[in-house]
């Protein structure tokens, strides 16, 4: 076994590898430039792929005509919606259905367009160049209509519907449509008037939030091959591999074991590398060609064409003795979820007071389709703009009492046993320690001098989540460790994973020699 170098620092003294800080596996091909990225796959006998994407936030689709295009020296390759065989509203006959048309209508669209920048056709030709000249001699014929661009306008009554079909969920069971509110949930605990009327103190305010983008470096790319054997092959920019995989399946009605996703290094994801777009665009038209086909987006379509993070509307309404005592905290969080159902409103809602033990709760979730692209995960996705509005909050009921904002938080917090408004009790969740460590901070008593300084204080919560993944590990001849793991590398985890794998052996982590493999290569994950 090779022995510590000077740069392993120990800083938990429980474990001897975990808590050390080894030079990732990764280093040394990131910054010299042999790392393989998505745009760096070029197969043998490559075409380029164009999108053809929506001016108009809000369309119903009348007419494809791509004679134009066909006619155009070096295109080999047409795909629509007819090609990705769609469900349209009239056909929509169960919940699988339902999300199939999701899914193949954010890839390219049917009936209608929901936002701008949705795809719409997919070209393949020799070059990007003439690929992108034939997408622009595309004839679509639209029949422009209104758009509801937030939340609350769209769930308000008489707003421009998108979806016909689209019931409210509820714990009570589906509300009748048509409707742009796809789900509604309240979490209740205690007596929230009664709270109120303890109060001394009560504030309300509203906190619009606007969509933002996760804002990689790297625009999303594919690269695919269906191969004349029936079995499809993809490259691609993706935090989700199995995922892609079997959303492809879905898509195409092929199964899980014709289909091979090999993830390439990430360059940059935040959550918002899960979905997929040119996947299955890029498949199809190397079905027609039986010709590898590779698709990159221009940063001008990543930010209009891919997922970013909700805008909302939060109203936050909190209650307190003078002595600082929290008696009820009331919240109203209406969340974007973009073209398509599925915004973090839940996220959001079991976030925005799980730091604090508050006796009386009441919180009402809004999950809200508007006329933008659908929202993707976007580092604690819907948590953020909760943690905003709540924090405000508490900050302003600090000033209002005269009591010191950690004080304040201090004398409220949650801990072990404490019940969440959702349902669970914390575990360990150590909101005190952190308050403490805080307040103790140089950050926090140094004195503030000059002018138009301030110091800040917020916390906030997180759930996480552990789901299950796949890991090999083969004995070298020598007595090194060749590991094999299912989870591209966003953010280090070959180097985390080779040293779990180090300590529970006990090696050294140089000892072990991580790779991120291909679906074919490895059980799952997820």
């Amino acid at each position: 076994m090779s022995k510590y170098t000077p740069n392993m620092v120990i800083s938990n003294k429980t474990f001897e590898v975990v808590g050390t800080r080894p030079i990732r596996h990764d280093g040394i091909d990131k910054v010299t430039g042999s790392a393989k990225y998505g745009g760096d796959v070029h197969p043998s006998g490559v075409l380029y792929g164009h999108i053809l994407r929506s001016p108009y936030a809000h369309a119903r689709v009348k007419s494809i005509n791509v004679e134009n295009a066909f006619r155009i020296n070096g295109v080999k390759a047409i795909v629509t919606h007819k090609d990705l065989k769609p469900l349209s509203d009239e056909r929509i006959e169960s919940t699988d259905s339902v999300e199939r048309k999701y899914l193949t209508d954010n890839v390219l669209a049917s009936d209608k367009v929901l936002y701008k920048g949705q795809a719409v056709v997919g070209i393949a030709a020799i070059d990007s160049h003439i690929a992108e000249e034939a997408a622009s001699s595309i004839i679509v014929e639209y029949e422009v209509l209104p758009a509801v661009l937030t939340a609350p306008d769209a769930a308000r009554k008489g707003a421009p519907i998108l979806h016909s079909f689209l019931e409210t969920e509820t714990l009570a069971g589906n509300i009748p449509g048509p409707t742009n509110v796809a789900k509604r949930f309240v979490l209740e605990q205690g007596d929230i008037e009664k709270g109120f009327q303890e109060a001394d103190v009560v504030i309300e305010r509203q906190f619009d939030a606007k969509t933002v983008h996760q804002g990689y470096i790297e625009p999303h790319n594919a690269v695919a091959h269906w191969n004349r054997d029936g079995r499809l092959t993809v490259w691609c920019s993706t935090q989700a591999p199995f995922g892609v995989r079997d959303n492809l399946s879905r898509i195409f009605g092929i199964g899980v074991s014709k289909i091979r996703v090999i993830p390439m290094e990430i360059g940059g994801g935040f959550g918002g590398k899960i979905p997929i777009y040119l996947e299955p665009v890029a498949a199809v038209l190397s079905k027609k060609t039986g010709r590898p086909v590779k698709m990159q987006m221009s940063r001008k379509d990543v930010f209009e064409g891919t997922g970013p993070t909700s805008g909302s509307r939060i109203t936050v309404r909190i209650g307190a003795k003078a002595n600082g005592v929290i008696t009820a905290a009331d919240a109203l969080l209406y969340y974007e979820a973009g073209a398509y159902p599925g915004s973090p409103v839940t996220a959001g809602a079991e976030c925005i007071f799980a730091p604090y033990k508050f006796k009386n709760v009441r919180i009402e979730g809004l999950d809200v389709v508007v006329n933008k692209p659908k929202t993707a995960a976007y580092r604690a996705p819907g948590a953020t703009n909760a943690a905003m509005a709540s924090e405000s909050l508490i900050d302003e009921l600090s000033d209002k009492l005269g009591i010191d904002p950690i004080d304040l938080r201090l004398l409220n917090a949650a801990q072990k046993g404490t019940r969440r408004a959702a349902g669970p009790l914390h575990n360990k969740i150590g909101v005190r320690e952190l308050l403490e460590a805080m307040k103790e901070h140089d950050h926090y008593t140094s004195p503030i001098v000059g002018p138009n300084r301030g110091r800040g204080v917020a916390i906030g919560f997180w759930f996480n989540i552990g789901l299950p993944s796949t890991c090999s590990i083969a004995v070298t001849e020598n007595g090194k460790l060749n590991l094999s793991e299912g989870n591209p590398d966003i953010g280090g985890t070959r180097t985390t994973i080779a040293m779990q794998a180090a300590e529970a052996l006990g090696l050294d982590a140089y000892d072990v020699n991580p790779n991120v493999v291909d679906t074919d290569l490895i059980g799952f994950t997820e």
